[in-house]
């Protein structure tokens, strides 16, 4: 048997350790074993590098393919892999290992259980990669997923965003995440999700002292780029607003995470464009979704996940144009399933449409974090490292003059920052 390596290190993995390292033959063998049983014989297995530098911050993701023998013939199998990016800062240290322990908990423990639910109500299973692996050794964490790219599976460009099409697959899928959540609740009502699933409740969200000043200094940097940002373009009575809340901004993101009765659903907690894979038919139509990256998996209101999505991945004329007809997709797959669970619906469309208006903030500030990065096209995207390590101030000060430069030559600028901003004065969540 040999091994072969074709890779060069992420930009992600800047730490003193090389995450790839983490990855080993008998890793790679129970992944394949899962998948493909006992009898597959491991043959060779290369490590192939896919993703660009800024597409993930949290874990380095990379790929590995595998050429195995079952019975008298030779195949070939990859496998998408999440480590631990091995960035040197408190705050990694912090929460680095959570992630991991949260994304496995829900493959292995809560997805079961959401998929028995729909499939006792007749339903297809969530459309989630497999895990075929995963370790929790403490810092050197992995996980191995379904290579979804092998079933024709792609991302939309970030740059361009989701057009009706799109959107409307993606809200049907999360519209099942939730109804699932519902049914499963229902099954035992006297027991609540969190203490059933207790990673449900492990999150930044909960973070108190010391943690929650680490994570406002992340965000204040992330912050600062889109105050700049916001006085390069006029928009200065919203720079100033995001000044005045800075200093709180922690506590508004907790704020609306409370849960208040009948919002309560497990929520992906991370559900934007990169999050998701489309298949398309043959003459170009998106026609299947995949859900992927759970590790931000939470109890909180099903609007949490829609104004994320819908104020962080898609310009602002569909937005506008279709916003109603969008929450009225969402809201009629949610019904379906639950009432095919033998459920009562537990909120009308109307109550959904309210709810998400009290979270509107929520989409505000995620995507003043987010989307100043989908800006940075053609301007190096700083890695992960140089945004939370000690010097990530003046890290991001340089990036951000860079894409300040760059702003007006920008076409993205408008159809997704400039639209979230004035659609949120409009509806008067800045003030």
């Amino acid at each position: 048997m040999r091994l072969s390596f074709s890779f060069s290190v992420s930009a992600e993995a800047t730490g003193k350790r090389d995450p790839l390292n983490f990855i080993t033959e008998q890793h790679v063998k129970s992944a394949l074993r899962k998948e493909k049983g006992d009898e597959a014989q491991l043959l060779i297995w290369n490590i192939n590098n896919f993703t660009e530098k800024g597409d993930n911050m949290a874990t380095v993701v990379t790929s590995v393919v595998v050429d195995y023998h079952l019975g008298s013939e030779t195949h070939q199998t990859s496998y998408i892999i999440k480590l631990n990016p091995c960035i040197t800062s408190a705050l990694n240290d912090l929460f680095t290992n959570l992630i991991f322990e949260k994304e496995v908990n829900f493959y292995e423990k809560i997805l079961p259980d959401l998929n028995h639910m729909l499939n006792n109500a007749g339903q297809e299973s969530l459309r989630i990669p497999e895990l075929f692996h995963s370790s929790l050794e403490e810092n050197n964490e992995l996980v191995f997923l379904s290579d979804l790219r092998r079933k024709g599976f792609v991302m939309v460009d970030k740059f361009k965003g989701q057009d009706e099409a799109h959107v409307r697959l993606a809200l049907k899928e999360l519209s099942r995440l939730h109804a699932s959540s519902i049914l499963l609740q229902a099954k035992a009502p006297d027991t609540n999700l969190t203490e059933r699933y207790p990673s449900l409740n492990k999150d930044w969200r909960n973070c108190t002292g010391e943690k929650k000043e680490r994570l406002h200094q992340i965000f204040s940097g992330r912050y600062d780029n889109a105050i700049v940002i916001l006085k390069g373009c006029e928009r200065h009575t919203v720079a100033a607003w995001v000044e005045r809340i800075l200093p709180n901004v922690v506590d508004l993101f907790q704020e609306q995470f409370t849960k208040i009765p009948p919002f309560e659903v497990i929520c992906h907690g991370d559900f934007w464009n990169n999050n998701m894979l489309f298949r398309y038919n043959e003459v170009g139509d998106p026609v299947e979704v995949m859900i992927v990256d759970h590790q931000g998996s939470r109890v909180a209101s099903p609007a949490i996940d829609l104004v994320h999505f819908l104020y962080t991945g898609l310009r602002g004329d569909i937005r506008r144009a279709k916003l109603q007809d969008f929450l009225g997709v969402y809201y009629n797959t949610f019904s379906s399933v639950v009432e095919a669970g033998g459920m009562a619906v537990p909120f009308t469309l109307s109550e959904l449409k309210q709810e998400f208006r009290k979270r509107m903030m929520y989409g505000l500030l995620f995507s003043l974090l987010v989307i100043p990065f989908q800006l940075g096209k053609g301007v190096e995207v700083p890695s992960a490292e140089e945004i939370i390590n000690e010097n990530a101030k003046e890290n991001l000060k340089a990036w951000r003059q860079n894409l300040k430069q760059s702003l007006h030559d920008n076409p993205t600028l408008n159809d997704f920052f400039l639209s979230t901003v004035d659609d949120m004065l409009e509806a008067g969540v800045i003030s």
